[in-house]
């Protein structure tokens, strides 16, 4: 009887998924760059490039973004798929197996089924989930493979097998704790959670054994790296003022590296805990909390850790990875919003709503019974995520603005006229090679010195210049001066109109004599 209301449950959890993904999905390619550049390094995968990139001086091994997600979307291409949409749905079941494993973990962990399925309901009205499973993004098959680690370590503390060698959900959860790693760098938070997980359990041998397991599959990746002389660009983003103003340098003193790790703070936890929490009632601003907003992030934040202490015996690999997550936020750079969150989302609900019930418990003690169907009153915070959900279901079905259409059009018409080949200097390097396949495109340097963002064109053997109105700052601050500075070395050769899009003929050559002769 019980497997069966479990069930009955999981349907309801995965039809209020469908029907809220289905309202506001964006079947068009997303906007933010790194999306159409997961696509196109699994098409290089697929044809047998290897996790590469084509550039104009030939193939180069790819960093930028570890390889798991591109190669989960390879496997599919080598098997003739390589549709957006389907791509777009694949991360919608990733997010659906993800939400049917945690309400297995946490209705035994907390015993409070009814509470648990209420939570994973209302988490699939969170704005920011559906927006990341509705693009190409790689958060939702981390948050599957983090959620499949918590699970199989669930899996392995409920099991009666005696030696931990024997147990497959012990590599299981290694394997998991890999595969998010190699999706996403923030997978160590993961990886450290199963080691202190073992640890608490005083079982130290297998604590031991999954460190080295895990650093020993952590070597591949490293040595390929090593081998093609590529440095990680994570510690230097780390140290960087900001990465889109490189003139301000890195940080130089404790006082700057405390300043920034507050920064992101509060724009991840601090107010970004509410901010997915409570759509309806807070919104993502780039100004610092103020007094009040910072007493309200305080709280949650404090209810979220008490509901992650609160799940018996895996409270210490729910505190671990949630400290884990929040010490890589801290680290990383600022003016994402809380885009980093997103793939813990699901567990911010479920910590926070649990930590909220536990409180009750002990404000009334005897008088509320365990997996009490009361739970069910929280469905009612339903009504208000509606309206932020009504908001992107509009944005969703809206075209794209005006000045991207001219940039998509400038692509698809250059694809079509120029020799294959051709380099294309532009902000958005990889949206414009999505559209435009045939050519080689790439950014511009990010100085405010115009002839050095010249100089960089000619090595990047530049033959023309987008000058879009994409809205990005770095196009008056670094592209802009350089125009500016040498106009007889961009002369136009299309230009779209409302908004003004300039395609530039860069001067190669012209450009290499006159900086030699100067």
């Amino acid at each position: 009887m019980k497997n069966k209301l479990y069930y009955l449950l999981l349907v309801l959890i995965g039809v209020t998924l469908l029907g809220t993904y289905s309202y506001t999905l964006d079947e068009k390619l997303d906007l933010n760059g790194d999306n159409a550049t997961y696509i196109i390094l699994a098409r290089n995968m697929a044809q047998g490039l290897g996790y590469s990139s084509v550039t104009v001086d030939g193939i180069k091994p790819a960093s930028h973004f570890p390889p798991g997600y591109s190669l989960i979307l390879s496997i599919f291409m080598r098997m003739g798929i390589d549709n957006l949409l389907f791509f777009k749905i694949l991360n919608a079941l990733f997010l659906f197996a993800s939400l049917c494993l945690l309400f297995f973990v946490f209705k035994r962990c907390t015993k409070q089924v009814w509470l648990i399925a209420c939570i994973l309901v209302l988490s699939c009205f969170s704005t920011q989930l559906l927006h990341f499973a509705g693009m190409v993004m790689s958060e939702m098959s981390y948050m599957f493979f983090t959620v499949l680690g918590v699970f199989a370590l669930w899996q392995y503390a409920e099991s009666d097998k005696k030696e931990w060698y024997s147990s497959p959900w012990f590599w299981i959860a290694i394997i998991a704790s890999m595969s998010a790693y190699h999706i996403r760098t923030v997978g160590m938070a993961l990886m450290l959670s199963i080691v202190i997980f073992f640890l608490f359990r005083k079982q130290w041998i297998a604590a031991g054994a999954s460190l080295v397991s895990q650093i020993l599959l952590m070597i591949p990746w490293i040595l390929r790296n090593k081998q093609y002389g590529i440095e990680s660009r994570y510690f230097g983003t780390i140290m960087t003022v900001n990465p889109w103003r490189p003139e301000e340098g890195t940080i130089s003193s404790v006082g700057e590296f405390i300043e920034k790790m507050w920064t992101n703070l509060d724009q991840t936890v601090i107010a970004g805990f509410p901010q997915v929490l409570f759509p309806f009632a807070f919104t993502e601003t780039n100004e610092p909390s103020g007094v009040g907003m910072i007493i309200i992030g305080l709280i949650v934040l404090a209810v979220v850790i008490w509901g992650a202490w609160n799940t018996d015996k895996m409270r210490w690999l729910m505190l671990a990875l949630l400290a884990g997550n929040i010490g890589l936020f801290a680290l990383w750079h600022g003016g994402n919003g809380t885009r980093y969150v997103t793939p813990i989302i699901p567990l911010v609900y479920l910590f926070f709503y649990n930590g909220v019930f536990a409180c009750i418990k002990l404000l009334f003690k005897d008088k509320v019974e365990d997996d009490t169907k009361w739970a069910l009153i929280l469905l009612f915070m339903i009504f208000p995520m509606i309206k932020p959900l009504q908001v992107m279901h509009k944005q969703s079905a809206m075209p794209y603005n005006p000045a991207y259409r001219n940039y998509f059009h400038m692509a698809k018409e250059m694809n079509k006229k120029l020799p294959k080949g051709t380099v294309v200097s532009c902000r958005k390097p990889e949206l414009f090679l999505y559209y435009a396949p045939n050519l080689y495109t790439t950014g511009y340097r990010f100085d405010t010195n115009p002839d050095s963002v010249i100089i960089q064109m000619v090595r990047q053997k530049v033959d023309y210049v987008i000058f879009d109105q994409l809205g990005y700052s770095s196009t008056p601050r670094y592209l802009l001066p350089a125009i500016q500075h040498r106009p007889q070395l961009y002369p136009v050769v299309w230009n779209l109109e409302r908004p003004d899009t300039y395609l530039l003929k860069f001067e190669r050559t012209k450009a290499e004599q006159l900086l030699i002769n100067e």
